[in-house]
């Protein structure tokens, strides 16, 4: 879905009572019994209402400017939860350490001895 606002065809800054008139306005002129024989009116009031659903609950809405939902309002991703101090790592705390030793083989090759038992 387009994004709420460009739906709409109002502004970001646009407060409660201004969201409900363009909600009406716009439901008004697309609705099936006013519109009869117009193409792609359903669509159109459809994508009107998700709109409208999203930018006239205050919640739903400030989820959407802060960019936690997007315009169907289906959570976008936040990243890893729950990962300690920032989240941008997932890895971060883990210690990868050789069982081997300092100095005692790297990288591939390590991991595959570790794994097939120095082999």
């Amino acid at each position: 879905m387009r994004d709420p606002y460009t739906v709409l065809g109002i502004a970001k800054t646009a407060v409660e009572k201004e969201i409900k008139t363009a909600y009406r306005a716009l439901a008004k002129k697309y609705h099936p019994d006013s519109a009869k024989g117009a193409v792609g009116a359903k669509e159109k009031f459809a994508e009107i209402g998700r709109a409208y659903d999203i930018l006239g609950d205050k919640e739903k809405r400030g989820q959407f400017d802060r960019g936690e939902i997007d315009g169907e309002g289906k959570p976008r991703f936040q990243g890893f939860a729950g990962t300690p101090g920032s989240g941008s790592n997932p890895f971060e705390g883990f210690e990868f350490r050789s069982s081997r030793g300092p100095g005692r083989g790297s990288g591939a090759e390590d991991i595959l001895s570790e794994i097939f038992g120095g082999r």
